[in-house]
């Protein structure tokens, strides 16, 4: 059920520190399917160089939270989910594999630490990211899309480094059609650098053009860790967050920076990318942490947006979310920060027990890491959703948390659901919207889960248009434990999803798994949302001449409502003549509308014109005038002759005619009846009707 509680805005504070301009330059062109294969020597580090790397702090602060809340027991918790929506349907899921060429031997590629993942689809591609390499797929041949299969990071770079690569993150810009694809190189702050590869066409395997961007960008020794980003219709926008080196992540987080790059200069491959940096983001002297980006529903954000909270606080409910007062690369810009508060507190999340883990120590486990805002959605009524990984204070296990900010552009509130279970252990989300039409609020919220019971896998939940979510769907199921390091293993950091944007309702995911030799992989599926309705409308027209009327015939989700231009809100409009226009909005449940018109028709059906035929007197016509005008009324004799003529003015649509032809000698008659329209520029009439009488006295 939506929940409805709502509490207050506090305070909307502009960002100060003013943007640095950067001119970055174009450090290298390649070709994914023109990387020379290698030896593919890989050492892989089984502790990627992040701010968790050093988690003594990180597990102290989970022991105490354990201690002040508990621990969830093996029993199932009280944890009943409201579920009324339906399900997701699966239609088509992947493997992020490698097959020998010998002898047709397929393996999955073992993920990194963390394994990082990240998907984007377009034009019947799948393009996946995972620590520390890249790696597609043809939907339309059913092949690999490299012909190495998967193309080591590093290489992509062109960096001549020894740094490791780490960090993916893929975006299709489906306007566009271009790819786009960032990732990071060093931890320390000599090596640390930002690559941003555009692509030149849509065809991932041809031309990326790589701009490098500094990750120590103030110069202040800092290096840049946890990307996220998103597109607006001239942007590309990435936040950051500045880490001090060589010490606890408590003294050495240095706040999160905002990058935004010409995203049209990318792809053109220009030899500067002009970019701006916006830096010292903060409130009551405490740096903001993790932004997230905020990323639209049809590919593009309407501004730049951002959210963040206290992600390593064992209970709050403040939620910082920042807006961009213009949108125009240039200039001098500025953020608004906006604190408000949540309707239901989150927290810092337990980690996930595995079958393994013990059930007494609560810094083993699937690391949770903390509670930051993972995913971030503008939808199309402008309202902003959000998910990230909480502890359920109901069960002690780590749930989803889903925020929903209900004005993107003036937010004011944030109402809070819970999406948890009596036995697993959710974390690491991340969604998008799944609508079939532009008015849709229909979301899928793709996660990890793990148990006593359970290995990891990942699952995904339908969220949708009236507010209600579906029952949590198993995606993949894990064969085995994982078991790479000394303590808590890593499980994240993030979900890759990307709605498909050729096909309204559907959407890719890919998610984490265990292997069945203490590793973890990828899995990716393809999912459609239950709901197809749409919203469509036919307009039928009945009566005759100024008594006509017209009928909204609507199918999608009932109840509708009508609104009429000659003010009728039923079904049927009021009564108009033929030639008339009439025009109608449908709103259905959902509140999505359709506008739509009707021009009455002017004649029904084909009838006798002219009646009673034979006639010994009188004679009755009907017509349908297209305008405001005159008609004139000729009989022609069997000679051509015109014996008599005659004319009257007309309304537009139908109007009947009388004459008096009994002074007529019998025979036989032609009867034309033309039409002068009172504001149109005619040389001769718009003739009517022509037809046979027979005078019989």
């Amino acid at each position: 059920m939506r929940p409805i509680l709502a509490l207050i805005l506090l305070t909307a504070l502009p960002a100060l520190a003013q943007p640095v301009k950067f001119d970055i330059p174009r450090t290298h062109q390649f070709r994914m399917d023109e990387i020379q294969p290698s030896m593919e020597l890989r050492v892989t580090h089984l502790e990627a160089p992040d701010e968790f790397a050093k988690a003594t702090q990180l597990n102290a602060l989970k022991a105490q939270h354990a201690e002040r809340f508990g621990t969830a027991s093996d029993a199932d918790a009280p944890r009943s989910q409201k579920t009324m929506a339906a399900e997701p349907l699966v239609r088509h899921d992947l493997s992020m594999k490698r097959v020998f060429a010998v002898n047709g031997v397929q393996v999955p590629i073992s993920g990194g630490t963390p394994n990082d993942n990240t998907i984007a689809y377009g034009d019947s591609m799948v393009l996946s990211a995972v620590n520390t390499l890249i790696w597609g797929w043809d939907l339309r041949t059913d092949t690999f899309l490299f012909p190495q299969q998967f193309i080591p990071l590093i290489a992509a770079s062109g960096l001549q480094t020894s740094s490791y690569a780490s960090d993916p993150r893929l975006l299709y810009d489906p306007v566009a059609e271009r790819w786009v694809l960032l990732f990071f190189v060093g931890n320390t702050p000599a090596s640390s650098q930002i690559v941003v590869c555009f692509s030149q066409s849509k065809d991932p395997n041809a031309g990326w053009n790589t701009y490098t961007l500094p990750g120590n960008p103030l110069s202040n020794n800092r290096w840049s860790d946890f990307p996220s980003m998103a597109f607006t219709d001239d942007k590309l926008v990435m936040s950051i967050n500045l880490i001090v080196p060589n010490v606890s992540w408590q003294v050495g987080f240095d706040g999160t920076v905002i990058w935004e790059m010409d995203k049209a200069a990318g792809y053109a491959g220009a030899a500067t990318l002009p970019s701006e940096l916006h830096h010292g983001f903060a409130t009551n002297g405490r740096w903001i942490r993790n932004l997230v980006a905020v990323t639209g529903w049809d590919g593009y954000t309407s501004k730049p947006m951002w959210a963040s909270n206290r992600n390593f606080d064992a209970q709050n409910d403040t939620v910082f979310f920042l807006t961009r007062a213009d949108s125009a690369v240039g200039g001098t810009h500025s953020y608004g920060i906006h604190v408000v508060r949540a309707s239901q507190p989150y927290g810092l999340p337990p980690n996930g027990r595995q079958p393994s883990t013990p059930a007494t120590d609560p810094t083993k486990g699937m690391q949770t890491n903390d509670g930051r805002w993972l995913g971030a959605q503008e939808m199309p009524d402008g309202s902003v959703h959000l998910v990230s990984t909480t502890r359920d204070f109901a069960t002690q296990r780590s749930a989803i948390y889903h925020g929903i900010v209900p004005v993107g552009h003036a937010p004011d509130t944030l109402l809070g659901h819970v999406i948890g279970d009596p036995v697993r252990y959710f974390g690491y989300p991340n969604l998008t919207w799944i609508g079939n039409e532009g008015c849709d609020g229909e979301l899928l919220i793709g996660f990890n889960h793990v148990s006593p019971s359970d290995f990891a896998g990942y699952s995904a939940v339908y969220y949708g248009n009236d507010g209600t979510y579906s029952p949590v769907v198993e995606l993949k199921a894990g064969l085995g434990n994982v078991s790479k390091l000394g303590g808590a293993e890593r499980w994240g950091d993030y979900f890759g999803i990307q709605q498909d944007y050729s096909t309204p309702g559907q959407a890719w995911l890919a998610g984490f798994y265990a292997l069945g030799n203490n590793g973890n992989g990828t899995w990716m599926h393809l999912l459609q949302s239950p709901d197809s309705t749409v919203l469509s409308v036919q307009l039928l027209a009945s009566g005759q001449g100024c008594e006509r009327t017209a009928t909204a015939s609507a199918s999608g989700s009932d109840p509708f409502t009508y609104a009429w231009s000659d003010g009728s809100t039923s079904p049927q409009s009021g009564t108009a003549c033929g030639g008339d226009t009439l025009y109608v909005r449908v709103t259905d449940s959902r509140g999505c509308s359709v506008d739509e018109r009707i021009v009455l028709p002017l004649t029904d059906a084909p009838a006798p014109l002219l009646f009673p035929n034979p006639t010994s007197s009188e004679v009755f016509a009907l017509i349908d005038a297209p305008g405001k005008g005159h008609i004139d009324f000729e009989v022609v004799d069997a000679s051509g002759a015109v014996v008599e003529v005659a004319y009257a003015q007309v309304r537009a649509g139908r109007n009947e005619v009388y004459a008096w032809l009994g002074h007529l000698p019998r025979g036989t008659y032609w009867v034309r009846i033309g039409f002068w329209g009172e504001w149109w520029e005619q040389t001769e009439p718009l003739i009517l009707h022509r037809q046979t009488l027979i005078i019989a006295p």
